[in-house]
C-alpha cells in the first residue's frame, strides 16, 4: 500500500481571493495562523525542537486579550485557526472558551496535541473542532516512552477510543488523524498501534521521517522500514484509515526556488509571548518576530515596517529552513508568473 502525502499546492486555489490580492500588489493578512497558546507541557518528547525554550519559558498566553485578537484576526480575512506548540495548547486553563470564541467567530479550528488530558473535553472537540491530530510516537509504552519521556501510552489509546466514540455518538464530522514519528526505536512497534486504532473511527494515521536526521534517509527508505510500512497497509486495507506520509516537496539542496515567500500571507504563527511571527517554522528567531500582541493591534502589526521590510528581502532561497510551505510557494508562483511556453491563456 503507497504511502500518500498531504498535497498542500491545491489549497491556494481555495483561496482566489489572496492570488488577486497578490496579483494587485496588495498585502493580504494569511489565511490561517497558528497559536501556541501555552509554553506548558507535560511531556518531554525527544523530536521537540522547541523543547529547550519552553523548559526555561513557562508564558501561557492571556485569554481575553487573545479572544480580542482571535476576532480582528477573522477581520482582517483569517478563516482558520490551529492551537498548536509551544507546549500542549489543551493544558491552557481557558483552552475551551478560548476554542468557542473561535469558533463562534466564524473561524474554523484545528488541534494538535500529545492527548493527554482530551478526555475532560471530548464533546467539546468534537463539536468545536474540524480536525484534531494527535502525537503518537510509539506503538507501545515501552516506545513510547523512549520518545515521549512518559509512559502514558495506554493512557493515550484510551483516550483516542474515546474521542473516536463520541464523534459516532454525536454523529460529528471531525477528522481525528493520529501522526506518528517513525524512529530506530519505535518501527518495530507500528503494528501494535495500527491493530489496537484499526476499529475506531479515527480517519488517517501519518508515518512522518525524521527530517533532520543526517543518515540521507537510509533508515526511512531501508528495506526494514518499507515492508513495515507495506504490511501496515495490508491491515489498513479492510478499514476506513488512510496511511498517510509527510515530508517536504524535495531535499532543499535539490529545490528549484521560487522567487517571494508566498506563505508569509496564508499561514502566520503567535508564539505564547505573544509575538506575532514573520515564519510559523522560525519560532526560535527572534528576526522573524513582527510585533507582539500585548503590545499593538494585528492590524498595526502587520503593516509595520518591520514586517514590510523581511517581505522585501525573505524569499525561499535564502531563509535557511526546511519548510513544506514550498509547494504552495510553487504554486504561487505559476498562478502568478507562468512562464511563456505554458501559453497560460490556453487551458488545454
Amino acid at each position: 500500500m503507497k504511502l500518500h502525502n498531504f498535497d498542500f499546492s491545491k489549497k491556494v486555489f481555495y483561496h482566489p481571493e489572496q492570488i488577486v490580492a497578490y496579483k494587485q500588489n496588495k498585502r493580504p493578512f494569511p489565511i490561517t495562523m497558528e497559536i501556541d497558546l501555552t509554553n506548558r507541557c507535560n511531556h518531554k518528547c525527544t523530536f521537540c525542537f522547541y523543547a529547550e525554550h519552553i523548559s526555561v519559558d513557562k508564558s501561557t498566553l492571556n485569554t481575553d486579550m487573545l479572544k480580542s485578537r482571535i476576532s480582528e484576526a477573522r477581520n482582517l480575512g483569517c478563516k482558520g485557526i490551529s492551537f498548536t506548540g509551544g507546549g500542549e495548547p489543551t493544558l491552557h486553563n481557558n483552552f475551551i472558551e478560548i476554542l468557542k470564541h473561535t469558533k463562534d467567530c466564524g473561524i474554523d479550528c484545528g488541534l494538535i496535541t500529545n492527548g493527554s488530558v482530551i478526555h475532560k473535553f471530548t464533546e467539546d472537540l468534537v463539536t468545536n473542532l474540524k480536525w484534531i491530530r494527535i502525537s503518537l510516537a510509539g506503538g507501545d509504552s515501552v516506545s513510547y516512552q523512549k520518545v515521549q519521556g512518559v509512559d502514558q501510552f495506554d493512557k493515550i489509546i484510551r483516550n483516542i477510543k474515546l474521542l473516536s466514540e463520541v464523534k459516532v455518538n454525536l454523529k460529528g464530522n471531525l477528522n481525528i488523524g493520529v501522526r506518528v514519528l517513525v524512529t530506530p526505536e519505535n518501527i518495530e512497534s507500528l503494528e501494535n498501534l495500527v491493530q489496537l486504532l484499526k476499529e475506531t473511527s479515527i480517519n488517517y494515521i501519518q508515518f512522518a521521517p525524521d527530517m533532520f536526521t543526517d543518515d540521507g534517509g537510509e533508515f526511512w527508505n531501508s528495506e526494514r522500514t518499507q515492508k513495515i510500512f507495506n504490511h501496515i497497509g495490508k491491515i489498513l486495507e479492510k478499514s476506513s484509515i488512510l496511511q498517510l506520509t509527510a515530508g517536504y516537496l524535495n531535499h532543499q539542496q535539490n529545490l528549484d526556488y521560487v522567487s517571494t515567500c508566498y506563505a508569509h500571507s496564508f499561514q502566520g504563527a503567535i508564539s505564547a509571548e505573544g509575538n506575532l511571527l514573520f515564519c510559523k517554522n522560525a519560532r526560535d528567531e527572534k528576526k522573524f518576530t513582527i510585533g507582539n500582541i500585548y503590545e499593538k493591534s494585528l492590524t498595526d502589526i502587520w503593516a509595520d515596517s518591520i514586517n514590510t521590510t523581511l517581505e522585501s528581502y525573505i524569499t525561499p532561497s535564502n531563509c535557511g529552513l526546511f519548510c513544506k510551505c514550498m509547494q504552495l510557494n510553487v504554486a504561487m508562483q505559476d498562478s502568478l508568473h507562468p512562464s511563456d511556453d505554458m501559453s497560460p491563456n490556453f487551458v488545454t
